[in-house]
């Protein structure tokens, strides 16, 4: 089970789908390949010999004729028994709440639910793999402060940028997790064109050194920052915050699709809950 990170032309130019090829150079296209799940394996592989890294670049003609991806229904029983073994415990978890009574699975849906964290954007805060106990009571905004991570709902800008470069269509339930770092009446937020980070007020953006994480291999994240939202704003209004990933060099966050209507806001992580080794409280 392999994760497409990124992909190029045969000349090297970055793309978001070979659709956007002629039919005779789709098989030329480089597809940068990393397995799901692959920092839990990468012990063993290493174990057994293995001495070049993830991702690995191929050529897209290697690809069998009959791959599947996650949404062709013949993939569906292979991905479910792989997930089972590879995370037993989250599995039997999630099983247990969603055969439970009406109530409680209520409860669990609108006030206290899990998340997974689905990317690197929050990398090293937040691990992709990572399971989080999410408080959604009514009015979240009034219980974010400066420097929280917060779960939200995309805003239209959002969804437009993910469905406009290829991505998948957004559900109407997906969330997003981001750290807020400005708030309403806060002014002079510029970034950096050369180094990507953002001052507010003068002063950098709150929360954790950003560069503690890996680059993707062809730093898609440079060509949305071209014609970024947020990359320049003098005041947000009272409607709105400012939110960043704690991965500069992945995050598509504020400094691409501008700012977050803080209606959008829906819950913030209370605790880490898997794996059982990183499992820590918040604040985060």
């Amino acid at each position: 089970d392999y994760r497409i990170m990124t992909m190029c032309d045969k000349d090297g130019n970055a793309i978001f789908t070979t659709k956007s090829l002629p039919e005779n150079e789709r098989n030329l296209a480089r597809l940068a390949l990393r397995p799901c799940g692959w920092k839990l394996q990468q012990q063993l592989w290493k174990r057994d010999g293995m001495t070049q890294d993830w991702p690995v670049e191929i050529e897209a003609s290697l690809l069998s004729s009959n791959v599947l991806t996650r949404f062709n229904p013949g993939s569906a029983v292979p991905r479910i028994t792989t997930a089972f073994k590879g995370d037993v415990v989250a599995y039997v978890l999630a099983l247990i709440l969603a055969i439970s009574p009406i109530p409680v699975a209520l409860i669990g849906r609108n006030v206290v639910s899990l998340y997974a964290i689905p990317s690197a954007s929050m990398e090293p805060t937040l691990l992709k793999g990572d399971v989080l106990l999410v408080e959604k009571f009514p009015r979240i905004y009034d219980r974010i402060d400066k420097g929280d991570v917060v779960l939200f709902k995309p805003p239209q800008s959002l969804t437009d940028i993910i469905t406009g470069n290829g991505g998948s269509p957004i559900s109407s339930t997906s969330l997003f997790v981001k750290r807020v770092v400005a708030l309403p009446g806060d002014k002079d937020i510029l970034m950096d064109d050369d180094t990507k980070d953002v001052k507010i007020n003068n002063e950098p953006a709150v929360g954790p050194n950003r560069n503690l994480c890996e680059d993707e291999p062809l730093r898609l994240i440079d060509r949305l920052l071209v014609n970024g939202k947020g990359k320049q704003l003098s005041t947000l209004t009272e409607n709105e915050v400012f939110v960043l990933g704690d991965c500069k060099a992945v995050s598509v966050d504020s400094r691409v699709f501008g700012t977050l209507p803080k209606d959008n806001l829906v819950g913030r992580p209370l605790a880490r809950i898997w794996p059982l080794d990183r499992l820590s409280s918040g604040p985060f």
